[in-house]
């Protein structure tokens, strides 16, 4: 009997230990009294490692990152159920419906980000987020259109709205970035309707349109090579990215945005806090830390996105701060807009419509 009574103990002391080196153990804190880890899921390279240590140099706080490469990757891992052990994600925009639906984000206390006050007004109250809850933006692209001067000026073509595309003087002389929404949304443009893949009577009616000025598309490529082919003098117009149509700027004087009286695609890079985060208010924390001016600027040198703080302007090299594609212009502004939702019918037959474009070429 007592051989059973020690083994009960030894057993119940174990599982005591157990239990103690499992979980039940507070976090060692910082002198201030935060947690010294917080846990990040971002696009890969898409943070400044010096940043990083700058924020755990001020508040012995290290920030461990995860990186994704696509969206399907990071909402695959947050819909899986359960604890993903994250804090903050950088989802883009058009996702932010899916992972409210699925009651997965946080909503930040501004009172511990004061800094979102430097956010340019103009990208405050967004359509993915209309009560400024839940999202603070990082960095963002525009997708749009830009031609080399010199060559239209040769060709005796001027490109101010989607229509004018159908000149048969720009016979072989347009890139366009590869990407069937984006593609299908100018069809739908230059056809005078919303650029959302929603209607498939509409995408149809756009893919009419893209493969009757097939002769004018030279190639759809990727991006960076539709923005170089323009910058080279290999082509009139290219629709693209705008990290690409930065470079390509700095490459070549003659390289200019055309399509100025027509709507520009917006895509925002965002951060979220999840539902499930230990560790809130260092999350705050550190989303009020990258939104300092200096710091903001230091993100967008390292990443020439699209930037949102009005404030780091000052801080940006002149070749940033003046960028049309960096600090977009009011102009510029007042024509975006944003998909904030997948439409599965719409989506599909987007990639349909646009294989069937491609084919068309022969």
């Amino acid at each position: 009997m007592k051989k059973i009574i020690s083994l009960v103990l030894a057993l119940t002391m174990a599982m005591c230990a157990f239990t103690a080196c499992s979980g039940s153990r507070e976090e060692e804190k910082t002198a201030d009294g935060y947690a010294k880890e917080l846990y990040l899921y971002n696009w890969s390279e898409y943070m400044s490692q010096e940043v990083l240590d700058l924020f755990e140099e001020e508040y012995g706080i290290k920030v461990i990152e995860t990186t994704f490469e696509s969206n399907d990757e990071m909402l695959a891992k947050l819909l899986a159920g359960g604890d993903s052990g994250y804090d903050i994600v950088v989802p883009t925009n058009f996702h932010i419906e899916t992972l409210l639906a699925n009651d997965l984000l946080a909503e930040i206390n501004w009172d511990n980000v004061p800094n979102f006050a430097n956010i340019d007004p103009a990208y405050v109250n967004p359509s993915y987020d209309p009560e400024q809850k839940y999202t603070v933006p990082y960095m963002g692209t525009v997708v749009t259109w830009i031609g080399n001067k010199a060559r239209l000026d040769k060709l005796g073509v001027e490109v101010h709205k989607m229509t004018d595309i159908a000149n048969p003087k720009l016979k072989g002389e347009i890139l366009m970035a590869d990407d069937a929404t984006g593609n299908i949304g100018q069809g739908l443009i230059a056809l005078g309707y919303e650029p959302y893949c929603e209607n498939v009577d509409e995408i149809m009616e756009a893919k009419a349109f893209l493969i009757s000025i097939n002769d004018n598309v030279k190639a759809y490529t990727i991006p960076a090579d539709a923005a170089d082919g323009v910058a080279r003098g290999e082509a009139a117009l290219a629709y693209a990215y705008s990290g690409n149509i930065m470079m390509a700027m700095q490459q070549n004087d003659d390289v200019v945005l055309v399509m100025d009286e027509e709507k520009v695609s917006l895509s925002i890079d965002t951060f979220v806090i999840l539902k499930s985060s230990k560790h809130k208010e260092e999350a705050e924390l550190f989303l009020n830390f990258l939104l300092r001016p200096e710091i903001s600027a230091m993100l967008t040198t390292e990443f020439p996105y699209v930037s949102f703080n009005a404030a780091a302007v000052e801080y940006l090299p002149e070749e940033l701060a003046t960028s049309p594609m960096v600090v977009l212009s009011g102009d510029i502004k007042d024509r975006l807009y944003m998909l904030n939702n997948f439409n599965a019918e719409g989506g599909a037959a987007c990639v349909e419509a646009m294989t069937e474009v491609k084919t068309a070429r022969g």
